[in-house]
């Protein structure tokens, strides 16, 4: 197996990151460990979110956390604790809460349809973040995985003030969203309450319908790239405006992605960075697929993911030491 890797701007020790090795856990399926360290909930303007900050005298480097399309907080309580071990304050931020088959919806004061979703939360987290006395508001980052990759970049490219910006299995254009239930297909996210311009799937319903993944699973990816293909006009105005993130951007991928094409995308990311200049951080794994935002400690059902999570953890360590401690 093979890592396509491009570092732009920006320099990794190369000890630490043995990028020519052989080459996934989807962190919301594991159960939510628990923190001994006290939380403060943000508040009604923020259904759902939390902050933690580490132990020792601060003021901290902080990161904003984002999980997928799984919705509530569970991505977000996993990751806490292991950046927290590493001296981070951390802001879990839910912002869709769906109702799954027989489960009650966790946070009622979030959307239950991933339908314009508002990237403005995003900047209310890093406002409410900016003016705490134990948060160093310049060090202020942001890490989501899969849409929360998608809202983080749309973040990033919406708003200043972010420090750092870790995108993982990512997508560089804005999709459709979904569960109105009204017939109509909204974008999945929003700024300034205005929808933004998205790609519609293509076939999502006959995927669910007639699975064509392995054991049986839709595999989500094709209706992904049916719609992209058949609208290049669309992807046009839905592209993520990345190259006007100033600030040091990690991007992961699996060209094994059968979510969507997370290696693609993020290496589209990493071209469009790379001619503006920007500092930027790629790791694309031709063999992984959407499960790499853990350590490599947990199974996945692809050997490949757990490799790639063995580089891309650390790697995304070291990219926030250094943008957001040094």
């Amino acid at each position: 197996m093979t890592i396509r890797t491009a570092i732009c701007g920006l320099t990794l020790a190369a000890a630490a990151l043995p990028l020519t090795l052989p080459l996934g856990s989807a962190l919301a399926q594991d159960a939510a460990p628990t923190s001994e360290l006290p939380e403060i909930a943000v508040g009604d303007s923020m259904p759902g979110s939390f902050f933690i900050a580490p132990e020792g005298e601060g003021p901290f480097p902080a990161i904003i956390l984002l999980g997928g399309s799984e919705g509530g907080d569970r991505a977000a309580r996993n990751l806490a604790p292991r950046f927290l071990a590493e001296g981070y304050a951390v802001f879990g931020m839910p912002y869709y809460s769906p109702a799954w088959a027989d489960n009650p919806q966790q946070f009622p004061g979030l959307p239950r349809a991933f339908a314009d979703i508002p990237v403005d939360r995003a900047e209310t987290a890093l406002q409410w973040l900016a003016e705490r006395d134990d948060v160093r508001a310049n060090d202020i980052g942001i890490y989501g995985v899969s849409k929360g990759a998608e809202l983080a970049l749309l973040a990033g490219s919406y708003i200043d003030g972010f420090a750092a910006i870790a995108a993982i299995v990512p997508s560089d254009v804005v999709w459709e969203g979904w569960g109105t239930g009204d017939g109509t297909r909204p974008s999945s996210f929003s700024w300034q309450g205005e929808p933004l311009p998205f790609v519609p799937y293509e076939g999502m319903g006959e995927e669910f319908a007639n699975p064509t993944g392995p054991d049986g699973n839709p595999r989500i990816r094709l209706p992904h790239d049916k719609g992209r293909n058949a609208n290049p006009d669309r992807v046009v105005k839905a592209r993520i405006a990345v190259e006007q993130i100033d600030e040091p951007v990690l991007v992961a991928g699996g060209d094994a992605d059968l979510v969507w094409n997370s290696g693609e995308m993020a290496q589209f990311i990493a071209e469009r960075r790379a001619e503006a200049g920007l500092p930027t951080v790629s790791l694309i794994f031709t063999d992984a697929g959407h499960y790499l935002s853990g350590d490599g400690s947990r199974e996945t059902g692809n050997p490949a993911n757990g490799e790639a999570q063995k580089i891309i953890w650390p790697a995304t360590l070291q990219f926030f030491e250094r943008n957001l401690k040094d």
